[in-house]
């Protein structure tokens, strides 16, 4: 069984690496959202989000970073600010500070869909949507090594794409389409699950296409009554599918949803399922979020929380096997680790999981995850070993400034985002202390 942590405020400062910043401190950068990844198979090159090119306030282009020199250059020029799409509504900054948290930035109704870019590392060639003058939304593929752009296809402007994912031989990209009215209600929301409910009670839907990316074929492969946004082919295979209906209480069992080819979708965890090593109270009052494949693609690794647990979170990581009739494996972080809102992504295995969520004394007394950590994973024994690695000092305002941290191809290094220095920078770190 492993011990239970190495974060004790002394240890977790002795311990801390500075990290190595991989984009210029001259304009605000961010990788690419966390169920894609950002850096190229040899982990020479990174594709980001960046403000650099950009004439307006919440400019998105994209540009490519050669980590050996240093050096940044565009992919594809916005001049901004980004298209309205989830996360990023087009909502005003609040009077209150407590709904602060809703704002996201400015937004255009044309321009980069910052949600969709999803990069094969393989061959280097980089998906994204953009929103053209006309409203629709044009679907193209820019070489990371050539420069190289094209259009793949084009999706109607009465649909909203949030995430797209690639399948492991980059030939297929999975498109998630809500209906575009659901832009409406997310500016408009007093409450995320508000917005759920709307979507349902108007009965919009989103459509799931694939799209043959080499000559721009594309097929709905299902229409789904609840407002998809995360989407991800298993690792092996385009058969089945990972995806969550967003925001749809409770989010404990409603969230996490398998989609076989030719069969209806199957809850991932649901009341009747069995857990170890963890006891709760109900299912479906856990706060459950950021699934991934683990990349064999034997299970699927998740976390949650219960908010009401005293002065911060009980936080747990969650292990789902494919298996549907195998028991769902939840290990909590030890109580004396502190822990807050955060994303938690796993090794290729599930060994060990990174994440942004734990905090130190500073990050305890902000209330905000400020630590990116390694958690060792004892699935045998229902344990873990919490390691520290760095401080990201991350603001967490707006979807850009959250870390969502990453690993690197070979999983020697993690990669995040972070605002600490005044400007939005990647950084990296190496994974082993």
């Amino acid at each position: 069984m492993l011990p239970l942590a190495e974060n004790s405020p002394s240890l977790a400062d002795a311990a801390l690496v500075t990290p190595r910043p991989e984009s210029p401190a001259t304009a605000n950068c961010q990788l690419l959202y966390f169920t894609s990844s950002s850096a190229t198979e040899d982990g020479a090159v990174l594709a980001a989000i960046t403000d650099e090119y950009s004439t307006k306030e919440g400019g998105a282009s994209l540009a490519r970073i050669d980590r050996q020199a240093h050096a940044m250059e565009p992919l594809a020029i916005f001049e901004g600010p980004a298209v309205q799409a989830y996360p990023y509504f087009a909502r005003p900054r609040a009077a209150d500070p407590a709904k602060e948290y809703l704002y996201n930035g400015p937004v255009a109704t044309h321009g980069l869909n910052k949600s969709s870019p999803c990069l094969h590392p393989a061959s280097g060639d980089l998906f994204f949507v953009w929103v053209r003058e006309d409203g629709c939304n044009q679907l193209d593929c820019v070489n990371l090594h050539s420069g190289l752009r094209r259009q793949v296809t084009e999706f109607p402007a009465d649909r909203t794409v949030a995430y797209c994912h690639l399948d492991c031989l980059g030939a297929h990209l999975l498109v998630a389409l809500a209906d575009a009215r659901v832009l409406a209600l997310g500016a408009k929301r007093d409450s995320n699950r508000g917005v759920s409910e709307a979507f349902g009670r108007l009965g919009l839907t989103t459509r799931l296409v694939e799209v043959e990316v080499a000559s721009g074929a594309s097929e709905v492969r299902w229409e789904d009554q609840g407002w998809v946004t995360h989407v991800q082919y298993h690792p092996q295979h385009r058969d089945t599918v990972l995806f969550n209906r967003e925001w749809t209480w409770p989010l404990g069992t409603q969230r996490m949803w398998l989609k076989q080819r030719g069969e209806p979708p199957v809850q991932v965890r649901r009341p009747e399922r069995p857990v170890q090593f963890r006891v709760s109270p109900d299912l479906a009052l856990d706060d459950v979020a950021h699934e991934v494949w683990q990349e064999d693609g034997t299970a699927i690794i998740y976390h949650g929380m219960q908010w009401d647990a005293g002065d911060f979170p009980e936080q747990f990581v969650g292990r789902a096997p494919v298996n549907a009739t195998a028991p769902l494996q939840e290990i909590s972080l030890p109580r004396e680790v502190v822990s807050f809102y955060g994303h938690f992504y796993p090794s290729a295995t599930g060994d060990f999981v990174i994440t942004d969520a734990v905090a130190n004394e500073r990050g305890r007394a902000q209330r905000k995850g400020n630590l990116i950590s390694r958690l060792d994973m004892d699935w045998v024994n229902g344990s873990m070993r919490v390691t520290p690695l760095c401080e990201s000092n991350a603001s967490w305002h707006t979807q850009d400034n959250h870390p969502h941290p990453v690993l690197s191809p070979d999983e020697s290094e993690v990669l995040f985002t972070s605002d600490g220095s005044g400007v939005r920078q990647i950084y990296s770190v190496p994974v082993a202390p």
